[in-house]
């Protein structure tokens, strides 16, 4: 681990090390000219996590689907088939006695 992290560190110019105290703020605002680091490669977290709370209110569960289901569970006219279930059932056992 310690020569791939001495090759790592040799190989990075000192100018890059110096420079490395530089924020992406600084860069976005304008403060600090750098042409090696680019706004484009800027990630907004909060756009991410609002869009990531949008698709967990919305999750892609077919409501009439699931309610035919139900219905079909509950009125005992839902097929099951008692050995898949047996199977899976004993293999859930073998996983977690193991």
């Amino acid at each position: 681990m310690d020569k791939l992290t001495n090759n790592i560190t040799n190989n990075i110019p000192k100018t890059d090390l110096k420079s490395s105290h530089k924020t992406i703020n600084d860069v976005a605002s304008g403060k600090i000219s750098d042409t090696s680091v680019s706004v484009d490669n800027i990630v907004d977290i909060n756009t991410t996590k609002k869009i990531v709370s949008e698709m967990a209110a919305s999750a892609p569960i077919d409501a009439d689907k699931v309610a035919t289901i139900k219905e079909a569970i509950s009125s005992g006219k839902y097929p099951l088939d008692m050995d898949k279930l047996s199977d899976a059932l004993m293999q859930a056992y073998r996983e977690m006695k193991s």
